[in-house]
């Protein structure tokens, strides 16, 4: 019994596998058949197609596509497909194309789509401008042309396309696009072209006070209102470096990680040097060149400046003598006692963030100069220091950035009255508006695009009704990338002040937020 139990249990095995066999046959023989019926389509198609091309095109046509069809039921049967020859040269197809006159239609839809494809050039023109370059120069009475978001041509006898927008900006004042080096509460975190909201009041109040491009985070953005397009400029701006005499052991931290890095350059020069007559000369490991020392290899390049803070004498002495024994480049904010030290800082050539509005009296424990004065931007200036200007702060604290609360006082329209604080200490009013322009530019790494007025840079115009160090100066025009980004006479915010750009306009009878003569 268990003999003839076992016959049949195989039995039944063997026949089970017999049917699994004949599915997968069947399944095969399906498939097959649903590839024939595929290719019978194309053939089809392809029939249709060449049915109702041009006689004189049909056979090559007709054969390229044949070809390709082969190629694919070849490939599905696992052959190699057969190249085949082609009528004609390629000399005698160069010939047809030049004597001729005759193009296939393919490449006549190409060119057409190519056409379709290329957008219209964009022009702007500032007609009977007076423009203040920001580079020593005047220009009076001239016409400025942008082309795609770019400056074109400056000069009297400009030709202005028909297609250009125009804005006859006479009697008003043509400057670069101010630039805020700090910033709070413009754009959006992180990537400002992910979180920003481009049609927000703050973004409308910053173009109010000019400035068309601002720091935050780490990166330089352009006020783009309306759009999202050309809006990030430059990433990782600076490095941040923690250096204080507060925190010895983070001092030394960082010394060592820089030494670290500057050895380990030189004997990547040794390993380049070496290699030369020594093929087989041992590379240098450079595994462990991550997190801050990534940070020191960037500062040790030049490919970076380092920001941090630092007021009282000693920080600065301190900072000074780093970036000269390591050769780094140094962004120092606040700087409040710089006016002490003003020859040191220039032989080690940093560039500083200063707020001449910052009041901090002087130590009298200590017996040199000490505390903060508003001289403090005209002797950094004198001593040929790059500066610019950070506002006094926000409600978060001093030195946070330009601050969203109310229309005076610490707001927006602050960053050029903070530079005029300077010219309160004896600042001129150009070195003021440098270092709200090109020298801001500078000290951000993007004074190849912005800053100056002149052609090939970005078109960012501050356009405005008198000295932009005055209080009652307002912006006309704020202009982004060759596009108007802010037009008073279009805002509810200022429309009221001075409408229609008349300078003598009594006052209005309402001002925004409160009436005229309510206790403020």
């Amino acid at each position: 019994m268990n003999w003839q139990h076992g016959v049949t249990v195989r039995t039944m095995g063997l026949q089970m596998m017999s049917m699994k066999q004949n599915r997968q046959w069947r399944f095969g023989s399906w498939v097959g058949s649903m590839l024939s019926v595929c290719c019978a389509f194309a053939f089809i198609l392809l029939g249709l197609t060449t049915a109702t091309a041009e006689a004189a095109s049909a056979s090559t046509t007709t054969a390229n596509m044949m070809s390709g069809t082969e190629g694919v039921l070849l490939a599905v049967l696992g052959q190699e497909p057969q190249r085949r020859g082609r009528r004609g040269s390629d000399d005698d197809a160069d010939e047809a194309s030049e004597d001729g006159t005759e193009k296939s239609g393919a490449d006549e839809d190409e060119a057409v789509e190519e056409e379709e494809e290329e957008d219209p050039d964009t022009y702007l023109a500032l007609t009977n401008a007076t423009v203040y370059a920001m580079t020593g120069a005047v220009h009076r009475n001239v016409t400025v042309l942008c082309k795609n978001g770019k400056i074109h041509e400056i000069g009297t006898g400009v030709q202005v396309p028909d297609t250009a927008e125009i804005l006859d900006v006479d009697g008003y004042r043509v400057y670069p696009g101010l630039i805020a080096v700090r910033s709070s509460g413009i754009l959006g975190g992180g990537d400002p072209s992910d979180s920003s909201d481009v049609y927000s009041m703050n973004l409308t109040l910053a173009l109010a006070a000019g400035i068309t491009t601002a720091n935050t985070g780490n990166l330089a953005a352009k006020l783009t209102y309306g759009t999202l397009e050309d809006m990030v400029q430059k990433r990782n701006l600076f490095e941040s470096l923690r250096y204080s005499s507060r925190n010895p052991q983070g001092k030394k931290s960082v010394r060592d990680g820089l030494r670290k890095v500057r050895d380990h350059l030189r004997d990547v020069a040794s390993y380049e040097e070496e290699k030369r007559d020594n093929p087989d000369a041992e590379k240098p490991d450079e595994k462990w060149i991550t997190g801050e020392y990534a940070k020191y290899m960037r500062l040790i390049k030049g490919e970076a400046a380092a920001e941090v803070d630092a007021n009282t004498v000693h920080e600065l002495i301190d900072l000074c003598d780093l970036s000269e024994e390591f050769g780094i480049e140094l962004v120092i904010r606040g700087a409040y006692e710089g006016w002490a030290v003003a020859p040191r800082l220039a032989r080690a050539n940093v560039s500083a963030i200063v707020t001449p509005r910052d009041t901090v009296n002087a130590n009298p424990r200590s017996n040199r100069p000490s505390g903060s004065t508003i001289e403090n931007a005209a002797i950094l200036y004198e001593h040929g220091i790059r500066l610019t200007f950070m506002p006094v702060g926000s409600w978060f604290g001093s030195g946070t950035g330009i601050s969203m609360g109310g229309l005076a006082g610490r707001d927006l329209q602050h960053l050029p009255m903070e530079a005029a604080f300077g010219v309160r200490g004896g600042l001129s009013g150009e070195a003021a508006m440098r270092g709200l322009t090109i020298d801001a530019a500078r000290i951000m790494g993007i004074d190849d695009r912005v800053g100056t007025i002149e052609v090939g840079k970005d078109a960012d115009f501050f356009v405005c009704d008198g000295d932009p160090l005055h209080y009652m100066t307002q912006s006309r025009w704020t202009i982004v990338n060759g596009r108007i980004a802010y037009d008073k006479d279009k805002e509810s915010l200022f429309e009221h002040i001075r409408k229609g750009g008349d300078v003598d306009a009594p006052p209005p009878t309402d001002h925004w937020p409160r009436r005229l003569g309510q206790p403020w």
